[in-house]
């Protein structure tokens, strides 16, 4: 097959990569979307957006679209501590200045809906079965298309969306630093949606070894994902033994019956929770976008929210350029998209690994903070929204992060002085108090060192 020329090659027709192709189409650009696959199989992948994410959805013209295929608002989180006490509502209406709500939908129908939407976009192309085997390169080396089974493809700017496990982070050979942290065991509840305790909000249920999310992914059916060891063992049907035995109690009695009947139906599908850091995310002629660039524990569900703001500023950083045939001046767009996307991601990386360890609260340390994060959520509606404004994104200043971090260990230092923890019908011993002061220092100097270091990064680069 002979060279294709394109203005972009976006690698990847996720939602990340149909995201950057309608950031990017402004009726002159030729944008060709390649995707390995050659359809869609059902695999369980993000489903919850934040309000800054559903913001950049709604400006690129895909929601009304997605709302006519199920999808539905959200309302924020409700998490609850132990059962039978009520959620704590944490609604990101509070949250001053900002969209009241985000959006939730199956994974397979919100990909299939955003890319039935770009193909009518002027300009964009999408391949399906195209797999790229190669970065080509002109005589300075920098990146000036792609090659795949059915032949090379040329374009000035070449973008990776693909993903975790992106190929195309390593034909750049751009570092990564990766770990595996747990597994989620995800199950579809038909018809469980007015069952949730607050219809419209995500729900934490805590107690079990790891969380218990739930949220819907239509005006019926919900979602449930629980976070299980990464020794877990026995396939599929493993997993169902696993969260019926010691995840199921943890829910109220109708949702518990509702999952256990939809697990007799089917068998869960398993996916791997891991943490992904990079420290660059350009090359010259390209970049890497959204979950190429890194990932953190799911809990959060930053992970759409981080792509689509990631292609709104691609849009933005090279809406100026009138052809991308200029190599400076698009380096230099790309090298602002870099500062741009690390300086908003680091704070939800350090949340991310935050959150999840005091909900698991594995360690006196992080029993402690959980038992002040939620004594801070009760102490009012703008602690409430400082918390939503750093977990969605519409706030990422490291700096208050650590502010707000600092605020909950202090409440959380007069819980372990009065001797209170959660679950627990006794006071703690002088001994169990000194390790949950000690540990919650562990965490604070942890902390603050990971902050400072990154601060310290975002300011050199």
């Amino acid at each position: 097959m002979a060279d294709v020329a394109a203005d972009v090659i976006v690698v990847g027709a996720g939602v990340t990569g149909c995201a950057v192709a309608a950031a990017l189409a402004d009726g002159r650009r030729r944008i060709l979307v390649l995707e390995a696959r050659k359809g869609h199989k059902p695999r369980f992948a993000g489903e919850y957006i934040h309000p800054p994410g559903t913001q950049v959805l709604d400006n690129l013209g895909f929601l009304p679209a997605l709302r006519a295929r199920g999808g539905i608002d959200v309302d924020g989180f409700a998490v609850v501590k132990q059962q039978p006490l009520p959620p704590t509502l944490l609604p990101y209406r509070e949250i001053p200045g900002g969209r009241p709500t985000g959006f939730a939908m199956e994974h397979r129908e919100l990909v299939e809906g955003m890319r039935a939407e770009i193909v009518r976009r002027p300009g964009v192309e999408l391949r399906l079965g195209h797999r790229v085997e190669e970065i080509l390169r002109d005589g300075s080396g920098r990146a000036c298309g792609v090659r795949t089974e059915h032949g090379p493809l040329r374009a000035p700017l070449v973008l990776g969306c693909d993903g975790r496990h992106s190929k195309v982070r390593p034909l750049l050979g751009l570092p990564e630093q990766a770990r595996l942290v747990s597994f989620t065991v995800a199950v579809h509840l038909p018809e469980a949606a007015a069952l949730l305790p607050h219809r419209g909000f995500g729900h934490i249920f805590l107690g079990a070894w790891g969380p218990i999310l739930m949220y819907p992914v239509s005006a019926r059916d919900v979602r449930g994902c629980f976070d299980v060891s990464a020794d877990l063992s026995g396939g599929p049907a493993g997993a169902a033994r696993h969260i019926r035995d010691d995840y199921a109690g943890y829910l109220p009695p109708p949702l518990r019956a509702a999952l256990l009947a939809a697990l007799e139906r089917e068998r869960p599908q398993i996916a791997a929770n891991e943490s992904i850091r990079t420290d660059r995310s350009v090359a010259p002629g390209a970049a890497i976008v959204g979950d190429a660039g890194g990932c953190s524990h799911p809990l959060t569900a930053t992970g759409m929210t981080i792509g689509f703001l990631d292609a709104e500023r691609l849009g933005r950083l090279l809406a100026p350029l009138p052809n991308l045939t200029d190599a400076r001046a698009v380096d230099e767009a790309l090298r602002r998209y870099e500062v741009e996307r690390y300086r908003f991601v680091r704070a939800r990386e350090i949340l991310a690994d935050a959150l999840y360890e005091v909900f698991r609260a594995a360690d006196p340390g992080t029993r402690a903070i959980r038992q002040g994060i939620f004594r801070y959520w009760q102490a009012g509606e703008g602690a409430r929204a400082r918390s939503m404004a750093l977990l969605s994104g519409a706030e990422s200043r490291l700096g208050v992060f650590l502010r707000e971090y600092m605020s909950v260990v202090g409440r959380s230092a007069g819980s372990a002085l009065l001797g209170v923890e959660d679950g627990l019908p006794r006071r703690l011993t002088v001994p169990e108090r000194g390790a949950a002061l000690l540990g919650l220092g562990r965490k604070v100097w942890e902390k603050s060192r990971l902050v400072l270091r990154d601060v310290r990064q975002e300011a050199l680069r």
